[in-house]
């Protein structure tokens, strides 16, 4: 009989937020105690991509020879929702974390050509420091050259905010079959709170975790994130075929 010490090691992907470094990412993976194994997808630095050309590059990094988990945090939830609307071999499931599945923002929507205009780095700390960890949280931003944006290109930022008051991944949502756990903050300052009812309401089937935290969730609530994460990482994986199974992969771990 097969015990959980004989099955291999659950694989998560990462997807990380605008910022497309992964560099947030440090906490969360400490939390998971060794208990998963993670690989991060980072987003080039000086390359203007919009979500197409990202679900593409996604799709290249993505393991061929195991089952996989995708996690996608805040700007990255379409291109996980896309592909796992038409998912390769080997994909288990999903997992949205304080993320949207079409523009978070409708009314900004017609900012969008003026975007590139926009000063995207030159916020007040304690301004994008409410934002992003809550009025009462103890974190503070970093040192401007610790900043997950330090490196990214204002151009590069611009345009992913461009793409993303743009996007709307509503038809690729409703398509998906494989599992789906969406991670919620409860106090977040920067997805309004609208777009998890909505991601339920075109996907009943997805499992509702919400946690009280600001919108970096993984960073300020790790050990709270790994809580719900780790489950149902594997369960996905375990109920899951084979990577190389036959067939073109749909169904893979359906509830």
């Amino acid at each position: 009989m097969q015990t959980a010490a004989d099955l291999p090691t659950p694989l998560l992907i990462l997807l990380p937020g605008l910022d497309g470094t992964g560099k947030l990412f440090g906490e969360f993976i400490e939390a998971l105690g060794g208990q998963v194994d993670t690989r991060i997808v980072t987003y080039p630095l000086d390359r203007r991509l919009g979500y197409e050309d990202l679900e593409r590059l996604v799709r290249s990094a993505l393991p061929a020879d195991r089952s996989f988990v995708v996690l996608a945090e805040s700007f990255s939830g379409p291109i996980a929702i896309r592909i796992a609307a038409d998912p390769p071999p080997g994909l288990a499931g999903v997992i949205l974390c304080v993320t949207f599945a079409k523009n978070p923002f409708p009314l900004l929507a017609w900012l969008r050509p003026v975007v590139a205009a926009l000063p995207v780095k030159s916020m007040p700390r304690w301004v994008r420091s409410v934002f992003m960890w809550g009025p009462r949280s103890g974190k503070r931003m970093p040192a401007p050259e610790n900043r997950a944006t330090a490196a990214v290109d204002s151009g590069v930022l611009r345009h992913r905010i461009g793409a993303m008051l743009g996007v709307d991944a509503t038809v690729a949502l409703t398509r998906i079959e494989v599992p789906m756990l969406v991670v919620q903050a409860t106090a977040d300052n920067v997805v309004p709170a609208a777009a998890t009812p909505y991601i339920l309401r075109m996907q009943p089937r997805a499992r509702h975790a919400p946690i009280e935290g600001p919108h970096l969730l993984l960073q300020s609530r790790p050990g709270e994130c790994a809580a719900v994460v780790i489950p149902f990482l594997r369960d996905a994986i375990h109920s899951a075929p084979a990577a190389d199974a036959p067939g073109d992969g749909r169904g893979i771990g359906r509830f």
